[in-house]
């Protein structure tokens, strides 16, 4: 049996996320059929608000909703010192410890030689 259209489709949109596959997918599909409207119109907010408020600092790379980033305009950072970091995720782990008052850069990918991958 198919499912209808619209549950299809949101299937295919769950399964578009990293670690998804058809059976999670399935699974929230129909736990999403089962939500109150408006907590479904809240997360479909959330989701917008994702990628139409943020972008990426014009400086280091890191997700934001003002440019330059809160960190970038921190005038209290050490300016002489900067972490290379893979992702913006890096960032927010290290701020959650508050041991780092240096300046990032985020590469938003991993380098690695050996397999052709350098900077840009």
């Amino acid at each position: 049996m198919q499912y209808p259209e619209p549950i299809a489709r949101l299937i295919d949109s769950y399964m578009k996320l990293p670690g998804i596959g058809q059976k999670t997918a399935t699974r929230l599909a129909f736990y999403t059929i089962d939500m109150k409207e408006e907590v479904v119109n809240e997360f479909a907010k959330s989701l917008l608000s994702v990628k139409r408020d943020l972008h990426f600092c014009s400086i280091c790379g890191n997700i934001t909703e003002e440019d330059p980033c809160e960190i970038c305009s921190d005038p209290t950072r050490d300016k002489e010192t900067i972490l290379v970091v893979e992702e913006p995720k890096d960032v927010m782990a290290l701020e959650k410890v508050r041991e780092y008052h240096g300046l990032y850069h985020v590469l938003h990918g991993v380098l690695s030689p050996m397999e052709g991958t350098g900077p840009e």
